[in-house]
């Protein structure tokens, strides 16, 4: 009788567990950006107001939003599901998933009920992507969640970290954005160094004046736009940077793109890139995957490409991929 009861029991506690699978998205999230799809009833303040803000979900099925002032949901019911990438956002937001920086062909979806008025709303929906990033549709506004317990970069199409292609060229700004980083001013180098400099290097056109980031896992490199005195290109050379298709400095071009070839166009690199492939996913153009191959192998290009490594990503700022819609 006791065996019976214990394989009840057993067979009891399966069925809970397959009916029910563990929340995907529990544990703290910080929203570092997002982008409008539709005519949003936020304001593009408020919009700003949400980046930097904390999210938590527990297992006991309660979620709080905010820093200081905390608005919770102290009981909610969610039901996850999976569905495809392309479909679930063309479909509902009629823009393509690559914009958003996802490449992943499957997405899982976590929908949240709180049994109370809240933050939330009556029902609220959340794309994980991976296990580090996920993003959630408010009022015409997608929000992007980062999950990080180290010190990992975030990149998507629409930042780098909490930079953005609204934020202002200026030290103050940047470093409290990146504050895991020290920051340095670097002045335009001057196409003539000195007189006694080789005619070769002094005809070198002058390399603009930006910001240089250090930490111990990498360097980061920040342009101005000179017109609009905000930022216009980053240039990361860092291991704890994460990009779409979560791919790592040191990674081979098959490593990244995999069966991707379709989805991505590739052009050889010119001038001070010469030797190097720049990559990109379609429709996601501004992020560019920096390969170069190893020097004196004797194998066919191909080859060479595929076994070259990325050495750098360049994330070149384009407002239109959070104040737009992709497709009217």
């Amino acid at each position: 009788m006791k065996n019976l009861i214990f394989v009840l029991m057993c067979l009891f506690y399966w069925h809970s567990a397959l009916a029910k699978p563990t929340l995907p998205i529990e544990g703290s999230w910080q929203i570092v950006s997002y982008q409008v799809v539709g005519y949003p009833a936020m304001s593009q303040i408020n919009m700003k107001n949400w980046v930097g803000k904390l999210v938590e979900f527990t297992s006991h099925q309660s979620a709080t939003l905010g820093n200081e002032m905390l608005q919770t949901c102290s009981k909610f019911n969610y039901q996850v599901t999976t569905e495809n990438a392309e479909g679930y956002f063309l479909i509902g937001y009629k823009i393509k998933p690559h914009r958003l920086g996802i490449v992943e062909e499957e997405i899982q979806l976590v929908n949240i009920a709180c049994q109370t008025d809240s933050w939330l709303g009556k029902n609220r929906e959340f794309v994980v992507v991976n296990n580090e990033l996920m993003l959630s549709y408010w009022e015409g506004t997608i929000f992007f969640f980062f999950k990080s317990a180290d010190s990992t970069l975030l990149i998507t199409p629409q930042s780098v970290g909490f930079l953005d292609p609204d934020s202002n060229f200026d030290k103050n700004t940047i470093t409290r954005a990146l504050s895991d980083y020290s920051v340095k001013y670097v002045e335009e180098v001057s196409k003539k160094v000195s007189e006694k400099v080789s005619e070769e290097v002094s005809s070198k056109p002058a390399k603009p004046a930006h910001f240089k980031l250090n930490r111990q896992e990498g360097v980061i490199e920040i342009y101005p736009n000179p017109d609009t005195g905000k930022i216009a290109r980053i240039r990361i050379f860092d291991e704890k940077a994460l990009v779409p298709t979560q791919a790592k400095m040191g990674a081979t071009y098959t490593q990244v793109f995999r069966s991707r070839e379709k989805i991505v166009d590739c052009q050889a690199g010119t001038n001070d890139r010469q030797g190097q492939t720049l990559c990109s996913f379609q429709n996601m153009s501004s992020i560019q995957y920096v390969f170069e191959p190893k020097s004196g192998n004797d194998i066919s290009p191909i080859e060479a490409l595929n076994q070259a490594k990325l050495v750098e990503i360049v994330w070149n700022a384009d407002r239109r991929l959070i104040v737009e819609t992709a497709f009217p």
